[in-house]
């Protein structure tokens, strides 16, 4: 079975489908000074905040046991060996982006918006910042392990390490929006 996962002996980098973390640990102090560049609070139209779960070095097992046991039983089987590799040893930091669930608006778009800043600040500092949506983090054990309560939700997960610049390259894949801007400055 190929797991989507390769070693680079030459740069010691792990990789993980398309984007490869070297196995440096990322410290907490520039995950801090990236959450505040990336400023939720400009994206939040809510009065209720985001928070922020960051998983790493040997917390990343806490990180692992919780997606393992939301899994089903089949995948469990199937998945276990390429999730305890990929949560414990590929990828040197997990952040939990959690919302409270009562809030009035839908923190889908906002979150969308933010994380691609976030990916965008750490690329700029070498960081590859891989933004995930899955099922497995609004099941209840998944929730129950990570410790939030009924009254929050998880916006998804970022998946951090250090490694090429190939994560600035695909986020500003697209055109620039001043090519898509058209100019009325005269009457027809």
């Amino acid at each position: 079975m190929s797991t989507g996962l390769r070693q680079d002996a030459a740069s010691d980098k792990k990789r993980t489908g398309t984007c490869e973390f070297s196995p440096l640990p990322v410290p907490q102090s520039v995950i801090r000074r990236l959450l505040d560049e990336a400023d939720p609070s400009l994206y939040v139209m809510s009065s209720e905040p985001w928070r922020f779960m960051l998983f790493a070095s040997e917390g990343r097992q806490l990180y692992l046991e919780a997606v393992r046991q939301s899994y089903p039983p089949h995948l469990a089987d199937r998945y276990g060996d390429w999730a305890t590799y990929q949560y414990t040893e590929a990828i040197p930091a997990h952040l939990v982006v959690v919302a409270p669930s009562s809030a009035r608006e839908d923190h889908l778009m906002p979150a969308k918006a933010w994380s691609k800043r976030f990916c965008i600040l750490a690329a700029e500092q070498g960081l590859n910042a891989v933004w995930k949506i899955n099922d497995y983090q609004q099941h209840p054990v998944f929730m129950n392990l990570m410790g939030l309560t009924s009254e929050e939700k998880v916006l998804g997960v970022f998946h951090i390490g250090y490694g090429d610049q190939s994560a600035l390259r695909d986020t500003d894949a697209g055109r620039p929006a001043s090519e898509l801007m058209t100019v009325y400055d005269h009457l027809v």
